[in-house]
């Protein structure tokens, strides 16, 4: 009976901190994996605000043109 015990412990620990260990490691890949896409998510969002943000710098400033030109005309 005591062999059966040394056999089960000689195996059984092992294989549980195998597992433990795999599945330790998927958790942290995939908490990588989800960094990395939060991280290109928000550069993406940076980079479509700062499109849009150059496209109201650009129609502020033609709307500006537009004002000083009516400006001009009247005077």
């Amino acid at each position: 009976m005591q062999a059966v015990w040394i056999v089960a412990v000689a195996v059984g620990i092992p294989v549980i901190s195998g597992t433990i260990i795999r599945l330790m490691k998927l958790y942290y890949v995939n908490k990588e994996k989800e960094r990395e896409i939060r991280r290109r998510d928000e550069s993406e969002s940076l980079d479509d605000i700062s499109s849009g943000m150059k496209e109201l710098k650009r129609r502020v400033e033609n709307l500006e043109t537009i004002l000083l030109d009516l400006e001009n005309r009247t005077y």
